[in-house]
């Protein structure tokens, strides 16, 4: 299972929906996005999905305002998001 965890880590925009939900207790679907500047919605997706597999997120779907999507990070995926964070300064250093 560890393995499989790791390799859906490592796929596109994982470190950056994770890292853009760091920013914000709660997003709409479409604020991630347009934090994140990306149009690729089916790998968007498909990355939510996984990282919902693997409990790092959650989602909720409002039933007024057109069926709107909140997503946020569970407390394991804070600490994943923050370690991501950490890896990613220690790599800039020189």
């Amino acid at each position: 299972m560890f393995f499989i965890q790791m390799e859906i880590l490592s796929k596109s925009h994982v470190a950056k929906i994770l890292k853009t939900l760091l920013k914000k207790d709660r997003m709409y679907y479409s604020e991630l996005t347009n934090n994140m500047k990306l149009s690729n919605y089916g790998t968007i997706n498909l990355r939510i999905n996984e990282l919902k597999t693997l409990g790092l997120i959650d989602e909720e779907v409002e039933d007024k305002f057109g069926g709107r999507r909140y997503i946020w990070l569970t407390p394991k995926g804070k600490q994943v998001a923050e370690k991501l964070k950490e890896i990613e300064e220690i790599l800039k250093e020189e």
